[in-house]
């Protein structure tokens, strides 16, 4: 079965087995890298079988394409739960900046190792983001985008929609460089941007 036509088992046991080995995968890559993970060694670490693993990837290399792609489902998930919270509906503008900026930091540390190793043998040392690092990256461009357009009414910029694009295109690019100084000055001033210099009545939260 190739990795990119695997789905997620319907039954509980079986999600179960795949959240193991793929964990269990993630977890040697980190620690072995590349070359170190073996099939043998997942299957230990998950505490399942090499029959379980073939029933699910033709091998190594198939392991691994799937890997690629399920970290970025991860990310996804993980940007999803954080972002639909009530809580987010309530918040100013500059903590959504600011709120964002430390999901976007947190996401910037899923995997980071194993992802980082995945990408440099499967596509080389300067190969593009893969099509679902893409695909999730623009999740979040337009989810963030939406939540700050959704405080139009006290965005004074005189092009929201223009000023909230650059705003989301410096935290995705700076998020990762910087420190949380740093970085809370770089929100405070995006903040700014948006609001024309004036304060806004902060939100609980």
């Amino acid at each position: 079965m190739a990795a990119a036509s695997l789905r997620e088992p319907k039954q509980h046991r079986s999600r179960r087995t795949l959240q193991r080995i793929t964990e269990a995968g993630l977890d040697l890559i980190t620690e072995l890298g590349i070359e170190g993970t073996t099939v043998h060694g997942v299957v230990e670490k998950a505490e399942s079988s090499v029959g379980s693993f073939y029933a699910r990837f033709q091998g190594k290399g198939d392991f691994l394409t799937y890997l690629d792609e399920r970290i970025w489902e991860i990310a996804e998930r993980r940007w999803v739960e954080l972002t639909t919270k009530p809580a987010w509906r309530q918040r100013s503008v500059e903590q959504v900046i600011t709120n964002l900026a430390h999901v976007y930091a947190e996401l910037e540390l899923v995997h980071r190792d194993a992802r980082d190793a995945l990408a440099l043998t499967l596509r080389g040392p300067d190969a593009d983001f893969s099509i679902p690092a893409l695909q999730f990256r623009a999740r979040v461009r337009t989810d963030f985008r939406l939540l700050l357009l959704e405080r139009g009414n006290t965005i004074v910029h005189p092009t929201p929609k223009l000023a909230i694009g650059m705003v989301c295109s410096t935290l995705e690019a700076a998020t990762g460089l910087l420190e949380p100084p740093e970085l809370k000055d770089l929100c405070s001033a995006l903040a700014a941007h948006l609001l024309g210099g004036r304060k806004e009545p902060k939100a609980p939260g």
